[in-house]
């Protein structure tokens, strides 16, 4: 069989696994394990399944949340990871010249603080563009690392989440580029924090900043970008943008008695004026013998804000008010709304594998998160609540996939060992639809089923149950051609493989129809049949029902 009739029956297996029943022997893996470690990591491993089962949920979830934020055997690996850089000659808008380079280089932005940074930003130094956004694309990279080989799965996952959440495109330009590695840290160290903290790191982070062309707002007139996403996005969501029904602020319900529950653009205009003086410390021209800080970090402009009377949500804000005050009060104001903690947590429940929760699940999730809300580990105790309540493992897996979770899950389960990820492995994620940390609107990537069950999005995630673990893919090492014990049966193997993907034992089963082996016969002494046997077995049981689904 060629690949390309190869890659058109597994298409159809993936279409058959969205709305197919069970064919084969149901795996005797425990499928309340498989639920929880597929919506609370990246994917269930035998260490993993072995942990969960001697701890049980509610002292794994514990343990989970309470893993320290340092993972020093990761940090161990990412020390040692090294990443391609290449680009010919070229010159700068200016004129700078560089020469061309190729070599392999080690992680050296993740961590490094932002001002030494601030160099790729003088455009009269020639440098590549491949350098000035060299510390985003190490980002990207580690990513998927992390997601297969972090010990601290959940916080990674709740991290991907809040990257979504106040999405950036962090190629939007050289300055986005530059400053993303400290939004990621600050995401991880805030990922099961607090709520209201963490909308103020994302308000002062200079990538954010920059994305939403808040860091030049001045007063007359304040620039709306911010303001808008900050309302639609990471607050109250588009569901309590009121301003088709209403066109006064006094007429939104409760506004008059500062309860507004919703907004409209009159609140967007004065949100804007709030945050006006909000910067960034890159050593730009602030006025007449004034510079910004060279930092590389959030800056306050005083002569830059509006200091005169706002009214936002029903609330009068006072003129001439402490430094910051107008902006922190806005943030106070969203956090503690009770139309954000509806937003908020419906996207929670969404991201854990619970699409249509009942009114009531969602209604006692909510409660936890307004009554938790100046707690500093709130978001910790409100996933704990989305777990512990018994519709969590009482909704069947019907969340698809998708793709970054997809392939980190393959290499979880397959036992890949993760080389330091060619950036070529995002080219393959782009196929299926999935920019990582690169989505261009504000919204980030849908995260509803209907949005990946196309043939797009399906097409692309064969092709990672087929390539992921080629040599020429250049990611992962696994001895995928002697992984099995050769004094067994054809049909034990098939077993294994189902046990390992947590699936029952249809796509194994229809692997040995397809290399045409005997399921009572002796494995295989050949290593390229039995590679070509183990390949199809992983992609057939990648794109069971079981595996596709959380």
């Amino acid at each position: 069989m060629d690949r390309r009739t190869f890659h058109k029956s597994l298409l159809s297996v993936a279409l058959a696994s969205l709305g197919q029943g069970a064919l084969g022997a149901k795996s005797p893996v425990d499928q309340d394990a498989l639920t929880v470690l597929n919506r609370l990591t990246y994917g269930a491993t035998p260490d993993t399944l072995k942990t969960f089962k001697t701890l049980g949920l509610e002292e794994w979830l514990t343990q989970e949340l309470n893993r320290p934020l340092e993972d020093p055997a990761f940090q161990e690996r990412l020390n040692n990871a090294t990443m391609l850089i290449e680009y010919e000659d070229g010159e700068t808008g200016e004129g700078a010249p560089w020469t061309a380079l190729s070599e392999v280089r080690g992680y050296t932005s993740l961590y490094t603080d932002p001002k030494d940074l601030l160099v790729f930003l003088d455009f009269t130094k020639g440098i590549s563009w491949e350098e000035r956004t060299r510390a985003t694309n190490e980002v990207i990279s580690a990513s998927l690392m992390r997601a297969v080989h972090g010990q601290n799965q959940l916080r990674e996952v709740m991290t991907q989440f809040w990257h979504e959440h106040f999405s950036v495109n962090a190629l939007k330009d050289e300055a986005t580029a530059i400053y993303f590695p400290q939004y990621d840290q600050m995401m991880r160290k805030n990922a099961l924090g607090n709520f209201r903290e963490l909308l103020g790191e994302t308000a002062r982070a200079p990538v954010m900043l920059t994305y939403l062309n808040n860091e030049a707002s001045q007063a007359s007139p304040a620039n709306e970008n911010y303001a808008r996403e900050l309302l639609e996005l990471h607050t109250l969501g588009a569901e309590h943008y009121f301003n088709d029904l209403y066109d006064d602020w006094k007429k939104v319900p409760g506004a008059t008695t500062g309860n507004a529950t919703g907004y409209i653009d009159q609140d967007v205009y004065e949100v804007a004026r709030a945050f006006t003086g909000w910067t960034i410390g890159d050593g730009r021209y602030l006025a007449e013998e004034s510079y910004a800080p060279e930092t590389g970090r959030f800056h306050y402009v005083e002569s830059w804000h509006d200091p005169y009377q706002k009214r936002i949500l029903g609330h009068e804000f006072r003129p001439n008010s402490a430094k910051m005050e107008d902006g922190e009060r806005v943030l106070d104001l969203l956090a503690a709304h009770p139309g954000t903690a509806r937003f908020v947590t419906r996207k929670m429940l969404r991201r854990l594998g619970i699409e249509s929760p009942s009114a009531d699940y969602h209604k006692k999730i909510i409660a936890t998160f307004l009554d938790t809300r100046d707690a500093p580990d709130q978001i910790a105790q409100v996933v704990r609540a989305i777990v512990l309540h018994p519709e969590f493992l009482a909704t069947p897996p019907q969340k698809l996939k998708r793709p970054f979770e997809y392939l980190a899950g393959l290499y979880r389960t397959t036992g890949a060992e993760l080389n330091s990820p060619r950036y070529s492995v995002y080219w393959w994620l782009e196929r299926a639809g999935w920019t990582q940390h690169r989505v261009r609107p504000p919204t980030g990537h849908s995260d509803a089923s209907e949005s990946w069950s196309n043939t797009k999005a399906l097409n692309g995630m064969v092709d990672l149950a087929v390539y992921a673990h080629d040599d020429w893919f250049d990611v992962a090492d696994i001895e995928i051609e002697t992984a099995h014990d050769r004094s067994i049966t054809w049909g034990k193997w098939a077993e294994a493989w189902s046990l390992r993907f947590g699936s029952d034992t249809a796509a194994s089963l229809a692997a040995l129809e397809m290399i045409g082996a005997d399921p009572n016969g002796p494995l295989t002494d050949d290593p390229g049949y039995l590679g070509f046997g183990n390949y199809t077995a992983i992609a057939l049981n990648a794109l069971s029902k079981e595996f596709l689904f959380r």
